[in-house]
């Protein structure tokens, strides 16, 4: 008898053991066009999303359950081909719980403290792009009408950083808040390039050594050393690329040289390479004679397109280019996450300034050669 009551206490363990680690997911999806079509629970994998479960829509509803002995990321995602307006695909952190799933005009997933963050952030992330969005458009909107002014201009800029700031703080929250799960690791992997490198650095300390560990993360901590290489206050870094007739050049055979060197990372595709040339070329026709010299280097792929846009931008300075487009090497050597983008070198080749242009580049080289 003793044996059976044991017996039967082991077993009575295992199955509590069991049903503390059952999940299950109710979802809702509004509407009758994905009634009959099937809903994916996916994970997603370094190629593609890969279907680990599916579920039929029936009378708007469909459900997924099984044993989640670790919380896992996991994406609920409808028929991409049913409507292509609606949010389709959501990611879920499957845990130990009942998962509330609703494909609404908003995608929305309750149920644990840690995906009613997640909605609770999307959904306030959501409202800070919409606001975004509307100042972009008034900004596009007055600008082609000719009505724009000075201050409405000056007003909307402010608006436009205010809200860009708030929706970088929130990211930055809800990510160092939840580096430990994988809800947390999936948004800082997605959003990282937002955020300046201290944050990067910061998040990253306080991330798990496998996270570290991935070949993903190691780009952005290698990112990261390479951003420190070239920080301002250190020696340019060299390289070696060719000019527009074939030849070898080094920007060391400009930089370092006695001269103030402005590096223009661009490209002829470039719409905002091409909106901000012309005050570049007003700085060096300004100030070349005064010991200011421009070294171009493009991010293009065809040589006929790159020489071209010289021509057309009246760029009379050095060019270079390996012709690789994102795929060179100096746009990790120089952890470059957008053109144009430019660097401004000392007499001696130190970094004094990155990204001027405008009126600030102008500014900045009357300062240094009044």
């Amino acid at each position: 008898m003793r044996k059976l009551v044991y017996l039967f206490i082991a077993v009575s363990a295992l199955f509590s053991c069991q049903n503390n680690n059952k999940y299950t997911i109710q979802g809702t999806v509004t509407g009758d066009a994905y009634e009959g079509t099937s809903v994916y629970l996916q994970q997603m994998t370094e190629n593609a999303m890969v279907a680990t479960d599916s579920a039929i829509v029936q009378n708007g509803t469909f459900s997924f359950s099984g044993m989640a002995d670790t919380a896992v990321l996991r994406f609920i995602a409808l028929d991409e081909t049913v409507d292509p307006q609606q949010e389709r695909r959501i990611p879920v952190l499957v845990e130990p719980g009942k998962l509330e799933v609703t494909f609404d005009t908003v995608v929305t997933v309750k149920g644990t403290k840690i995906n009613d963050a997640y909605t609770n952030f999307r959904l306030q992330q959501r409202e800070l792009v919409q606001n975004i969005r509307s100042i972009i458009g008034q900004y596009n909107s007055q600008n082609a009408a000719g009505t724009m002014t000075e201050e409405q201009d000056a007003q909307l800029q402010q608006s436009y950083e205010e809200i860009n700031k708030q929706l970088t703080d929130l990211n930055f929250n809800f990510i160092k808040d939840n580096i430990d799960n994988k809800l947390g690791e999936f948004v800082f992997q997605n959003s990282s390039s937002m955020f300046e490198a201290e944050q990067q650095k910061e998040i990253l300390d306080l991330a798990g050594e496998e996270f570290k560990s991935t070949e993903r993360i190691q780009r952005v901590r290698k990112r990261l050393e390479n951003l420190e290489n070239v920080a301002v206050g250190k020696k340019f870094v060299d390289f070696t690329l060719k000019d527009t007739e074939g030849n070898e050049v080094s920007l060391s055979d400009y930089a370092g040289k006695g001269n103030y060197v402005l590096v223009d990372f661009w490209a002829a595709w470039c719409g905002p390479c091409r909106q901000e040339m012309p005050n570049v070329v007003a700085a060096y026709d300004k100030y070349k004679a005064k010991g200011f010299e421009v070294v171009g280097v493009s991010l293009d792929q065809e040589h006929t397109r790159w020489v071209q846009g010289i021509k057309d931008l009246n760029m009379t300075w050095p060019q270079m280019s390996d012709l690789q487009y994102w795929d060179s090497p100096i746009v990790d050597l120089y952890a470059i996450q957008g053109i144009p983008h430019t660097i401004l070198l000392d007499k001696e080749g130190k970094i004094i300034e990155k990204n001027l242009s405008g009126k600030a580049l102008d500014a900045k080289l009357a300062e240094l050669m009044p």
